[in-house]
């Protein structure tokens, strides 16, 4: 045997690190990613669902009376106004009528001047006469599109 050869021992060489022990994906990252997917996807559908579906809508009116008062000489029926649709209404009239035997005693309306998509808006209509003491009709009487 010659002197310059010699036999190496494999416990004496240097290791090469090849990364895989420190750049091991662990189950938790998995499910941090698999997460972070699906939220994304979530917001990505409920972005499409608004875009076309929501908005496509034309305003959808509608009014409840909340109470009936006495204020000054005349009552105030106080009312909600809702915008359930997915388009704007603008200078939306309300009306209100109050009727006793069938005979138009009086009517009062307003107007709310600007109604965005899924809002609401109170505001009242002033009668001279009780309103209780009849039959009370109120509603949305028209508005603009902007």
């Amino acid at each position: 045997m010659d002197d310059d050869q010699h036999t190496e021992d494999p416990q004496a060489r240097p290791q090469q690190d090849d990364g895989d022990s420190q750049e091991r994906t662990t189950p938790g990252e998995y499910a941090l990613g698999a997460l972070g997917g699906l939220l994304v996807l979530l917001l990505l559908g409920f972005l499409t669902y608004q875009a076309v579906a929501v908005r496509e809508s034309d305003p959808a009116l509608s009014v409840s009376v909340s109470s009936v008062e006495a204020a000054g000489d005349g009552y105030a029926v106080h009312f909600e106004v809702r915008n359930s649709g997915g388009r704007t209404a603008e200078q939306v009239q309300i009306s209100g009528t109050l009727t006793r035997d069938g005979s138009e005693v009086e009517q009062a309306s307003t107007s709310v001047p600007y109604l965005p998509p899924n809002s609401r808006h109170s505001g009242a209509l002033l009668f001279s006469e009780d309103p209780r003491d009849g039959r009370l009709q109120v509603g949305p009487a028209g508005y603009v599109a902007p």
